[in-house]
């Protein structure tokens, strides 16, 4: 009787091996299967984009913010212009007329009335291309937004951290050690397997998007690199409101000098 039980408890003991041993073989087979249905997918839980990168090859930013940002450099020049042609006229006012007289009063006030509505003009025409650049941005940050959550499905990612990578012109003297350290004061991350990179998959969906631009703009050069700076050269509207009160204090300096020998020649 007990060689009966030993001999019965062999042979369920040679079962359980025999079907564990043809589920191991089966799982590859089944996970393989599995594997195959969603090869296009990564299956990444976190996924990491280099912003700037993937900006820089939107038509908005390498195409049509450079234009804009020539159209304020023609604004200021146009206002320097009108600044500088402003103190030639007060020279030439200065040597001919005394100050205080009605004839120099009454050109002074032409020549601030001028420079005042050339800075309104310069102001008006930089607060429009500053609007105007904005709007592009929200349409290109759209547009980036929609090819990173396509990425993002495509890959099973759940989440997408944003990652600055820093580049130097190869003749640059910078250090490694100073762009490493640049690299990873603006970095939100610390480290990720490079299989967690999907820059070069959002670029080529917003591409296929949104068309290539005519013109490569470079990453560091992006928005991006500037959150928060919308405002283009914020400080020259008070560069220019300081030229305007240099010139209104230009005529107590005339009067000063009203004693010098060429104020005898004044009418």
């Amino acid at each position: 009787m007990k060689q009966i039980r030993l001999i019965l408890s062999a042979l369920l003991c040679a079962s359980l091996c025999i079907a564990v041993e043809t589920a191991q073989a089966q799982q590859p087979a089944a996970t393989n299967g599995a594997t195959a249905q969603r090869a296009p997918q990564r299956n990444l839980l976190v996924g990491v984009v280099d912003l700037r990168a993937v900006l820089s090859n939107h038509p908005i930013v390498a195409d049509q913010i450079p234009a804009l940002t020539q159209k304020l450099q023609m604004v200021q020049i146009e206002f320097t212009k009108a600044q500088q042609e402003a103190q030639d006229r007060l020279n030439k006012l200065q040597q001919a007329y005394k100050v205080g007289t009605p004839e120099y009063d009454e050109q002074m006030g032409a020549i601030r009335k001028e420079l005042s509505d050339a800075q309104f003009k310069a102001e008006d025409a930089q607060q429009k291309v500053v609007m105007e650049r904005t709007q592009l941005l929200f349409r290109a940050y759209k547009d980036l937004q929609a090819a990173i959550q396509e990425v993002a499905k495509q890959n099973g990612v759940l989440i997408v951290h944003s990652k600055v990578k820093i580049t130097a012109d190869p003749d640059a003297n910078v250090s490694e050690e100073f762009l490493t350290l640049q690299e990873a004061d603006q970095n939100t991350i610390v480290w990720n397997r490079p299989e967690c990179d999907i820059t070069e998959q959002v670029k080529s969906q917003l591409v296929a998007s949104v068309g290539a631009p005519k013109s490569a703009a470079s990453a560091d050069s992006s928005p991006l690199a500037n959150l928060g700076d919308q405002a283009i050269n914020a400080a020259r509207p008070q560069r220019q409101q300081a030229a305007v009160g240099q010139l209104q204090t230009s005529a107590p300096a005339a009067q000063r000098t009203a004693t010098s020998p060429a104020a005898g020649t004044r009418r």
